[in-house]
């Protein structure tokens, strides 16, 4: 069997485990991924296209690795956010301006992260990516032992530390005999893109209704990407609607703070679930991305957690080499890691789901509490800055990856 030797090996080559790559390479550590997909150039999507929102943390960390002055031409800067509850009058308003910054966060497509990810991963001499390559089993005696299969073949791939970063149906995270915990919200989400005939420059809407959040973001002249959470039964509903139905639906339940809705492209729509890895680490090997946790979409945390888990992974390791570290030195290693992210990672699931609980019901006494409470919010600076920390991902103090540098 055909074996490779690496300093790190990441079973899971999306954009958690791209952006994983780039980061431990430096000091000159050997990375290699292994991912069962395979990327392929597509033309611009228009109104089909995916997109991902970015908190100021992962622009930071994105400004660090050199990658955001080409990132920048494809996101769509968010200047200013807006809360709100459907019928009712609270409303909570964030500004950049306030907290010295240009902006809270940036959206950007999925297709154009992807595509400069592995164009920084193709031009770094320490990564080697194989894609189509199917994850088989896991061992560790003194390393990690990675069986796969590629092109009919097995393989295998040595590494002295492993992240796992193959989503929340994770088959690494299994085979190390990690548990999970999953809890089903009773919700599902319709992701379509819009075009309006009022744009807000700049501007997010987060809209709380009965079913659940629905969030506006924007995506630069005048599309705006729509995440809309609601009940399963409408999700299939409105994933099968004609172009009219859906965008009737869609302006009845967000207004006309943007105008008319004039277009909409294809909609998708999956349930919502949260998983939760019952440990990040096992012996050589640290979980990261929805293999760790996988979350509510409500916060547009997932992604932005999972790269400051990889980001405090960088500041332990800095200092030391991973030639020296035996069994005793990862463990030590993998405490303090787990030690050092799971307040942040607690809180905020227990922050989407707290506004998951809070705002999706439709109780007359609570849908006046929530309106006065978005209200006062909006009155206590205070506490609308912890709001804006908490979501641009800076809550919990920062690193050298996060201050934007290496």
């Amino acid at each position: 069997m055909p074996e490779s030797v690496c300093d790190i090996a990441i079973v899971g080559g999306g954009p958690v485990g791209l952006t994983a790559a780039l980061i431990l390479q430096h000091r000159g550590r050997s990375v290699n991924l292994i991912e069962a997909g395979h990327f392929e150039p597509q033309p611009p999507q228009g109104l089909a296209a995916r997109s991902i929102a970015l908190s100021f943390s992962s622009v930071q960390i994105f400004r660090a690795l050199g990658l955001w002055p080409r990132l920048e031409q494809h996101a769509a800067p968010i200047r200013h956010i807006q809360v709100s509850a459907r019928g009712r009058w609270g409303v909570t308003r964030l500004h950049a301006d306030d907290y010295g910054l240009d902006a809270l966060g940036y959206v950007v497509e999925n297709q154009a992260l992807v595509e400069c990810l592995l164009r920084a991963v193709e031009d770094c001499e320490h990564i080697e990516l194989q894609q189509r390559a199917s994850f088989e089993s896991i061992e560790q005696d003194g390393a990690v032992d990675i069986g796969y299969q590629v092109d009919g073949g097995s393989r295998r791939l040595r590494a002295r530390l492993a992240l796992i970063a193959d989503g929340a149906q994770s088959q690494a995270r299994t085979a190390l005999g990690i548990g999970h915990q999953r809890v089903d919200y009773g919700q599902s989400v319709v992701i379509a893109n819009v075009e309006v005939g009022e744009p807000c420059a700049h501007t997010a809407y987060e809209r709380f209704t009965a079913q659940g959040p629905l969030a506006m973001l924007p995506l630069g002249g005048r599309r705006y990407a729509c995440v809309w959470t609601v009940l399963p039964q409408h999700a299939a509903e409105l994933a099968g609607e004609d172009d009219s139905s859906f965008i009737a639906a869609l302006q009845d339940c967000f207004g006309f703070r943007l105008g008319p809705i004039e277009a909409a492209g294809p909609r998708f729509a999956f349930e919502l679930h949260r998983f939760r890895a019952d440990a990040l680490a096992s012996g050589r090997c640290i979980l990261v991305g929805n293999a760790a946790n996988a979350l509510h979409p409500v916060a547009g945390q997932s992604f932005n957690l999972s790269l400051r888990d990889v980001a405090c992974l960088y500041e332990l390791l800095c200092e030391r080499s991973l030639t020296e570290l035996d069994d005793a030195g990862f463990a030590r290693l993998a405490e303090r890691y787990q030690g050092q992210r799971l307040a942040e990672q607690q809180q905020v699931i227990r922050y989407g789901d707290g506004l998951v609980t809070l705002f999706s019901n439709n109780l007359p006494v609570l849908d006046h509490l929530r309106a006065a409470g978005l209200g006062l919010l909006d009155l206590l600076p205070p506490l609308k800055a912890q709001a804006a920390f908490s979501g641009m991902g800076l809550t919990f103090g920062g690193n050298r990856l996060l201050r934007g540098r290496l």
